[in-house]
């Protein structure tokens, strides 16, 4: 089967209001209309959160990870130091490029600890099949395949060059880096790149892998954490051999955190 299995959170299993669904255009993730534009038509979202391929179901979409905020629940023990809330902050400015979220320990107004976390989801080619998908889900006429590839090297090269740039910031300040993954993804990143010497997740480690399955249950989808892998930012060079200047003071980056606590969203535990 190849054609797209998740539309808007929905799975293309079920027999919902499509019409309803497909013209409303939300995102139950961020709560709010989905951002993955057309890029034809900047009005018109695509929609698509899981596609099939190769028989395996994989999220292209990285806020398809946002679900239950279950990827920071899973990051909470990184922290070695417990605040009174905890709190998910998005786009945090880092030297090497922002951070896709912060998890932060408060107590009060003070910022106890607090980890960096990326997520890189995979990439489509041949877009113009998953739409293809989204017209015939809408006219009730879903085939069994579409015409769509996956560009794994090219996301795998712009997330591991993006970790690498950030990671030795973190690793200075003593903090941790979290990329959240696909399984399927990380086989390749393992396969394509020097990833020997990662290894089961260490506490004192800067970076870590938090590798996710997407399976399905009851018609609907879910993530399942899979396994912990971990090294530093000699590893993260291992793998790219790449380097920039990412220096960055505690202070500038406690500064950073407060002036995005307006945004913050509490993570409930």
């Amino acid at each position: 089967m190849k054609r797209p299995l998740e539309f808007y959170g929905h799975s293309a299993f079920t027999g919902r209001n499509w019409k309803k669904i497909l013209t409303e255009q939300q995102c139950p993730f961020l709560g709010r209309k989905c951002i993955k534009q057309r890029k034809s038509d900047p009005e018109q979202t695509i929609g698509t959160c899981i596609v099939g391929y190769q028989g395996k179901s994989l999220i292209v979409c990285p806020k398809r990870f946002l679900e239950n905020h279950q990827i920071f629940l899973d990051s909470i023990g990184l922290l070695t130091a417990r605040g009174s809330q905890f709190l998910i902050l998005p786009e945090v400015a880092m030297p090497g490029g922002s951070v896709d979220y912060f998890l932060v320990a408060m107590r009060g107004d003070h910022v106890i600890d607090y980890l960096g976390l990326e997520i890189q989801s995979l990439d489509t080619t041949g877009s113009g099949g998953i739409w293809n998908a989204r017209e015939d889900l809408y006219s009730g006429n879903l085939q069994e395949r579409y015409q769509y590839g996956i560009n794994w090297k090219m996301s795998a090269k712009t997330i591991l060059i993006q970790m690498h740039h950030k990671a030795e910031s973190f690793e200075t300040l003593g903090r941790k880096l979290v990329l959240v993954l696909q399984q399927q993804f990380f086989d390749y990143v393992s396969r394509e790149f020097q990833a020997a010497h990662l290894q089961t997740a260490r506490t004192e480690d800067s970076v870590h892998f938090h590798i996710y399955d997407c399976v399905e249950l009851n018609r609907k989808f879910r993530l399942r954490l899979l396994d912990r892998k971990s090294t530093n930012v000699l590893g993260i060079e291992r793998m790219l051999k790449l380097g920039k200047g990412t220096g960055i003071s505690e202070q500038e980056v406690i500064q950073r955190i407060k002036a995005k606590l307006p945004s913050a969203i509490q993570l409930h535990v």
